[in-house]
């Protein structure tokens, strides 16, 4: 039988009297009880309905109408025992010593048959404290059942409770990326202070070790010849390695100890697989890299197969990430940096509502998709959207800035005609004034204020230099928003062009180099390697290696193997070079800052 709250009725001969009556009432409750302890529910039911039938008023009569709705509900008539509750209630309203009780049945049935707005505000009536624990487990386990977020959404407004909001949490969380509400997701965390859950199939728990093991899978292209031995100590891959070896000796001076082993993937899948074939390899506890599309999906395959984590370093493409909860992104995905982007455009640049959107490539395709989508909800017309290759750039400062030969308006035309006509009428030789090219003007190919800003879905700086070249050569107003991830690069712009234009930057992993920390880590790099570290984010550099490993190496260090156990119940981590991580909704950084160049500096705005 079912566990459940049944009253102990203990005192029902001082009630009912000593009489014969009673003694049969009493034997009749009894044999009744006994038949529902049994599990015979049917015959339980009929024998109760024999006592509650009885034209007295005492407690023995009463339970036996509760015990009846319980029997009959075991019995597998769900509709005649709420029939019954509601009965007693009707019949009994002064009765306190059941209410709490025949509300919390009903409340349970009401959800067994799916409605859930009547079983809440059967909840709700219910005021004894130790009723706190089985409540709490029949709101979950029945809201676990709904799998509509409409319904959700609905029930949320006239209940806001906090079982609803996690149940309809975890239900967005499903979602991918592209489709996900992140306004109400952010929002239901923080009015019902709710986390994410973890469930990580096969992982029940984050392992904590004396010594954590590190693979970094970089193409290093080993040579052992002298000249591919300086060419390698020039690549950025080196250069990466270098910024880890460092960290390494930082978290040494705060007692986390790392193993760090590097594998030479080249550009290849076959030589990828090969070196994940070694057993011992189960062992990592963290794998940083690859960069390349053979390489990365190698070790995408060994991360789910075998549970290891693994971050990439330098990619923002969310595709990795799907249907693995061991696969991380160092910077934003292409998604998240749309996302940041939409949001800002739609609170902010709202006077002009033209947009044109670049991108540089296939890989770069879903942010822009995903821009154009969230911003369309919004009433923005999009009115170029085009794919633009690194090497035609200039394309898109030349479309800014050409001037082409149209037709004068019609009034101006009608205007020049008429003078002709006069003329003619007046007897004037020469009346032919205006020839074909004077009825044509020039004008911008893009029209002065047709455009309000321009997004570059793309990290490539060569294409935000056109545009903002472009921009600034114009003398209405079109804002530019892009990723910041390439400013770092060397760039054709100066920065001074960039505060001309009012340039904005969804913050990509954005670092403050006025920070106490990166001034460390410059002494460390200049002490250890006799040179300034090169910043070059679109490749890997010193700097990335340095953040991965001393805030990863952290978070192991403070969480175990599985930091994401950790990283969902926070909202932001800080990092040891950039500024924050968020990762509490997804498996890719979501702190993505507002930027503008303000005196020459990248820094974070206030709107």
């Amino acid at each position: 039988m079912m566990k459940t709250r049944y009253f102990i009725v203990l005192i029902f001969l001082s009630l009912v009297g000593s009489s014969a009556i009673a003694q049969d009432v009493k034997m009749m409750f009894d044999e009744a009880k006994g038949l529902l302890d049994r599990e015979q529910y049917a015959l339980a039911m009929g024998r109760f309905k024999q006592i509650s039938s009885l034209e007295q008023d005492n407690d023995l009569v009463r339970y036996a109408g509760f015990y009846q709705a319980i029997s009959a509900y075991h019995s597998g008539d769900a509709a005649m025992a709420a029939q019954l509750f509601t009965q007693l209630k009707e019949k009994y309203p002064d009765w306190s010593e059941s209410v709490n009780e025949v509300n919390f049945w009903q409340a349970k049935i009401a959800f067994e048959e799916g409605a859930f707005e009547e079983g809440l505000n059967h909840l709700e009536l219910i005021d004894d404290e130790s009723f706190k624990d089985e409540i709490e487990a029949l709101k979950s386990q029945s809201v676990s059942n709904v799998k509509n977020r409409n319904h959700l959404k609905s029930l949320l407004k006239s209940h806001p409770d906090p079982v609803v909001a996690s149940r309809l949490l975890t239900l967005l969380l499903t979602e991918s990326v592209m489709d996900r509400n992140l306004v109400l997701i952010d929002s239901l965390i923080t009015t019902f202070k709710i986390n994410p859950e973890v469930n990580i199939d096969g992982v029940e728990f984050s392992p904590k070790k004396e010594v954590y093991n590190i693979g970094l899978f970089f193409p290093f292209q080993y040579g052992s010849d002298s000249i591919s031995l300086v060419r390698m100590m020039n690549d950025w891959p080196v250069r990466f390695l270098q910024g880890m070896k460092l960290g390494l000796e930082k978290l040494a001076e705060e007692n986390i100890n790392i193993n760090l082993m590097t594998f030479d993937t080249k550009t290849s899948a076959t030589t990828t697989r090969a070196i994940l074939a070694d057993p011992k390899l189960k062992e990592l506890d963290l794998i940083v890299g690859p960069a390349y599309p053979g390489p990365i999906g190698e070790v995408v395959r060994f991360s789910k197969e075998n549970k290891i984590n693994f971050i990439n370093p330098l990619s923002s493409n969310g595709e990795i990430l799907i249907d693995n909860p061991f696969a991380f992104l160092y910077y934003p995905s292409n998604e998240s940096l749309a996302i940041s982007a939409a949001e800002y455009t739609r609170k902010h640049l709202t006077k002009n509502k033209n947009v044109a959107i670049f991108y540089a490539s296939e890989a770069d395709k879903p942010r822009a998709q995903l821009y154009r989508r969230l911003i369309e909800k919004d009433t923005f017309n999009v009115v170029i959207e085009q794919m633009v290759r690194p090497n035609e750039s200039a394309k898109i400062q030349q479309m800014l800035v050409e001037k082409i030969k149209v037709d004068k308006d019609s009034a101006e035309r009608a205007r020049m005609i008429a003078e002709m006509d006069s003329l003619l009428d007046a007897g004037v030789k020469r009346w032919e004034k205006y020839s074909g090219d004077d009825f044509r003007e020039e004008k911008l190919g893009i029209m002065p204020d047709s455009i309000g800003h321009i997004f570059i879905a793309s990290d490539i700086p060569s294409l935000s230099a056109s545009v903002i070249s472009g921009i600034d050569a114009r003398e209405d107003t079109i804002y530019y928003v892009g990723s910041s991830r390439w400013l770092s690069s060397e760039q054709s712009i100066s920065f001074q062009q960039l505060e001309r234009v009012e340039a904005v930057f969804t913050g990509s992993n954005w670092i403050d180099y006025d920070k106490a920390s990166v001034r460390e880590f410059r002494k460390r790099y200049l002490e250890m390697f006799s040179a300034v570290p090169k910043k070059e984010d679109r490749l890997g550099d010193a700097y990335i290696g340095y953040d991965i490993m001393v805030t990863y190496g952290r978070l192991l260090s403070q969480y175990g193997k599985y930091f994401q156990f950790g990283l969902k119940t926070t909202n932001t981590i800080q990092g040891e070079l950039t500024e924050s991580f968020n990762y509490q909704l997804t498996n890719d950084n979501r702190y993505t800052p507002i930027l503008r160049m303000v005196d020459s500096k990248v820094k974070k705005s206030n709107n």
